[in-house]
């Protein structure tokens, strides 16, 4: 699916749920964006940078519980692709329901402008839920497939808020493919939040053996958002 087909079907969808002029609806949502530098692009526990820094960026639009936005990062699949970014473009719906359990439901297009390799990009639906205790414990699984490719990918997590901003996470992931094969991930990780900037650092690593951009490692990324 293309990125402009992806974009009809949300607005679409947002026309439904929100019957209002083009310009009251836009009014009720809001804007934000981010940028990031990363020293290791770590995307389900393999590096999408061959083990260098990364650039990042995006800008996201929320009205209620429906959202859209598009994200960039500098890639490097070494000897394997041609391309340098990524661009993804989501829409989707979340939640934070009064008993503490969140939702989100989303569709993503992922988008390797310039690349010689036309089977790179692709769309993948995902979803996950979690629950947050009063004590500032979480626990959560997210799910993600394409429709176009034979790859689907699961997790559980778990993370604790020492403070308003402190907090630690973990998580494993289990990714089966009938062509690429099958793997785990599994990630410790901490976040400073230092008003509109962050702070991560993140243990990443795999049970992928004699492949570079799967061994462990550990990432450092600074980011801002506004």
């Amino acid at each position: 699916m293309k990125p402009e087909l992806l974009a009809k079907m949300w607005i679409s969808l947002i026309a439904v749920a929100f019957p209002l002029s083009g310009e009251a609806a836009m009014a009720q949502g809001s804007f934000t964006g981010n940028a990031s530098l990363t020293t290791d692009y770590t995307w389900r526990g393999i590096s999408s940078s061959n083990g260098n820094p990364a650039i990042q960026g995006g800008l996201d639009y929320a009205n209620g519980a429906l959202y859209a936005g598009v994200w960039a990062s500098t890639i490097d699949f070494g000897d394997a692709s041609s391309a340098d970014l990524e661009v993804s473009y989501y829409a989707g719906l979340a939640n934070v329901l009064g008993n503490g359990v969140s939702w989100d439901l989303r569709a993503t297009f992922f988008d390797y402008p310039g690349a010689a390799e036309e089977d790179l990009s692709g769309l993948e639906l995902s979803g996950s839920l979690s629950y947050g205790f009063d004590s500032g414990f979480w626990v959560g699984t997210d799910g993600a497939f394409s429709p176009g490719e034979d790859y689907v990918y699961a997790s559980v997590k778990a993370g604790y808020a020492l403070s308003s901003s402190f907090s630690m996470d973990a998580a494993l992931g289990s990714y089966t493919s009938d062509t690429d094969g099958d793997y785990a991930d599994w990630s410790l990780g901490s976040t400073i939040s230092l008003g509109p900037a962050a702070i991560d650092l993140r243990y990443w690593d795999t049970n992928i053996e004699n492949f570079a951009p799967a061994d462990e490692r550990i990432v450092l990324t600074l980011s801002i958002s506004s």
